[in-house]
């Protein structure tokens, strides 16, 4: 049973076969904003300059280079544009474990009681919290607009308040906000990450090899979606924080107590939230800390990274560009109650 269970992970670490969501249009409602195409996280979404409309496409050997995020069909302003169904990978590696539900729904937060209900409806019974829980998106479009320093300095306080193990308060935080140097720090790293693009991208036999033996070494880093991310970033230019006018590098105290990575992500989530709640956008990045470990020194320590810190992850922030907060379905995810 192990060597079976072994062999079939080796088999399909690289390209696993996946059921992929649809794509659902509706030509008469598309303004042709393009919003969708510039929101994609990865090169699912086009844009055909002739037909005036967006289309679906797949990567090297992916039927369709989607995550499932559904990002094209929040930002839309006039509901031309869905995805339906669910992203599940069916064996190997990552597979999508087998008690994850199915079913894609909206929020649910009272239960079956929500079952028929519009989230605007639902909307009305929640508290504040709540209500920024579920409209936050990860924002992808940005105004050409400076966020003002004391608006940066509040929601990093709001992360400061962010629960860690002994009080440790494991975090520091980076912040730049000069486009010029951010655009440089993306070209730099995706520049590197185009190699590890180029070693995924192919059905030949070395590659379903080299993929398999490394998914052991990096497995968080060599499922097949990210590299869906890095065509996208090639597509741009080399620019991999969508335009973003101020980035803020988060990074840990890798002596932490316990596990600073949690702590860390714990004051993330506080600063993202207080940032949606003043009416900015914003975005995790994980390409960054990805290619950061191979760069020379001086561009790590240009960013705060040397003893004792290390990157955990990088936050886009900024003005989002058109109302892209529109709550969207999400899978389940599994739950045990132990009674």
């Amino acid at each position: 049973m192990k060597n079976s269970m072994l062999l079939e992970k080796l088999r399909f670490a690289h390209y696993p076969p996946t059921i992929y969501p649809t794509l659902v249009y509706d030509k008469k409602k598309c303004k042709s904003c393009k919003a969708c195409f510039q929101a994609c996280p990865t090169s699912c979404i086009q844009w055909d300059e002739d037909a005036k409309s967006p289309y679906a496409t797949g990567l090297g050997g992916m039927d369709m280079a989607c995550l499932g995020c559904n990002n094209c069909e929040s930002v839309c302003p006039t509901g031309a544009i869905k995805f339906r169904g669910e992203y599940r990978v069916l064996k190997g590696r990552y597979k999508t474990p087998d008690d994850k539900p199915t079913e894609m729904v909206f929020p649910m937060p009272f239960g079956e009681k929500d079952s028929g209900r519009s989230f605007e409806e639902i909307e009305k019974e929640l508290t504040e919290t709540e209500r920024i829980i579920y409209r936050r998106r990860s924002i992808r479009l940005f105004q050409d607009k400076p966020v003002p320093r004391e608006l940066i300095e509040r929601i990093i306080e709001a992360a400061r308040w962010g629960p860690s193990a002994g009080n440790c308060q494991p975090w520091k935080f980076v912040v730049m906000a000069n486009k010029q140097k951010i655009e440089e720090l993306d070209r730099q790293c995706a520049k590197l990450l185009y190699g590890l693009k180029s070693i995924y991208i192919g059905k030949q036999r070395w590659r379903r090899v080299l993929v398999s033996l490394l998914s052991y070494l990096m497995v968080n880093n060599l499922d097949q979606r990210p590299f869906a991310a890095l065509e996208k970033v090639k597509q741009s230019d080399g620019i991999i924080c969508f335009g973003a006018p101020v980035v803020i590098h988060v990074l840990k105290d890798k002596r932490g107590i316990g596990n600073p990575d949690l702590d860390t992500g714990l004051a993330c989530q506080n600063l993202v939230l207080a940032a949606h709640s003043l009416g900015l956008g914003t975005l995790y990045i994980g390409l960054i800390v990805n290619a950061l470990k191979y760069l020379p020194r001086r561009v790590k320590e240009g960013i705060g990274v040397k003893y004792p810190y290390d990157l955990v992850t990088s936050i886009c922030v900024g003005y989002p560009r058109g109302k892209i907060d529109n709550p969207i379905a999400r899978a389940r995810c599994p739950v045990e109650w132990i009674t």
